[in-house]
């Protein structure tokens, strides 16, 4: 082989190994713009649920101290009453149940077919 050959072929190989780099490159470059477009958005939603954060955030949390004896005991006697009414109107509402099942006929949409077997 000539060497004029071999130099048309290095020549075309490293023409190909150029353009094949700038290929690579430019899809690198298009994924990294996506990626930053993508990041923009992901910034923008992070400020939006810190501003959320900071209005739902309570600027005094009542603490036991700060309130004193008197007040915690009467917080805590009414959440104390309001689970006991809970709990009663739980049990009435079974036994209104527990009475239909034991009297089925008492139940007014039950429906008697009078071609019934």
């Amino acid at each position: 082989m000539a060497w004029w050959a071999w130099l048309i072929i290095w020549t075309v190989l490293v023409l190909g190994l150029f353009a094949m780099l700038a290929l690579l490159g430019y899809r690198l470059f298009g994924k990294v713009r996506a990626t930053l477009r993508e990041l923009e958005k992901l910034t923008d939603q992070v400020a939006q649920l810190t501003e959320n954060a900071e209005e739902l955030a309570v600027d005094h949390p009542d603490r036991a101290i700060e309130l004193g004896y008197e007040e915690v005991a009467r917080r805590r006697e009414l959440h104390n009453q309001r689970r006991a009414e809970l709990k009663q109107a739980r049990r009435e509402a079974r036994i209104r149940r527990g009475k239909l099942l034991i009297k089925p006929e008492t139940i007014p949409t039950l429906r008697k077919w009078t071609n019934a077997r």
